[in-house]
């Protein structure tokens, strides 16, 4: 009797070893996978800070030179600028080079390849609600512009009709309206990603 009891005493003991170890090994795997999930998602949020920096330096640019552009539009349409009026009335289509002083409407565009890659990934999951949403919303912003603010206004840009002479001021009243959506547009991303570095 006292041998089996010793003998389950033995089997129980390693029983407990047993379970013990595996189960210190799930904790171990555990804790383990958290500080690769933690570290991933740290590097994908400095990733996406990074290409926010970078977003914001080309919206910086293209805040200014698109505030110029209303400017010379809100001008023209005042009758205050009847220079570059003159000048524009010269040509048999409206001369954008000219209307926009030189300057392309675009000199770089704003990316998304963090925040698509950090989606892709899955590894959002992993963020707060709360940084989640903003990063949300700046991407979401950022898409308007891009697929339709500035799709719009390249396209009036590109239609015969903006390029009747005969509808000069109603055509610049347009560009004018559509350049306003922009800079706003602009002006409120910037804000956005401020609030996020």
């Amino acid at each position: 009797m006292k041998r089996k009891f010793k003998l389950s005493k033995k089997y129980f003991t390693d029983g407990a070893l047993i379970v013990f170890s595996v189960l210190f090994a799930l904790f171990i795997s555990k804790v383990t996978e958290n500080i690769k999930v933690e570290n991933e998602k740290k590097e994908a949020l400095e990733k996406i800070r990074m290409e926010i920096r970078g977003n914001l330096q080309v919206v910086d640019v293209w805040v200014n030179k698109h505030s110029e552009i209303l400017e010379r539009l809100t001008q023209l349409s005042e009758g205050k600028k009847d220079s570059l009026r003159i000048k524009l009335l010269e040509f048999n289509y409206l001369n954008t080079y000219v209307l926009f002083n030189g300057q392309s409407l675009l000199h770089d565009i704003i990316s998304q390849n963090a925040w698509e890659t950090s989606k892709a990934s899955g590894i959002i999951r992993e963020f707060d609600f709360d940084t989640a949403q903003k990063l949300t919303k700046v991407y979401s912003l950022q898409e308007t512009i891009m697929d339709k603010t500035i799709t719009n206004l390249t396209n009036r840009l590109t239609a015969t009709e903006t390029h009747d002479m005969k509808k000069f001021d109603l055509n610049l009243l347009g560009l004018q309206f559509l350049m306003m959506e922009l800079v706003g547009q602009e002006l409120l991303l910037r804000e956005l990603y401020q609030g996020i570095l």
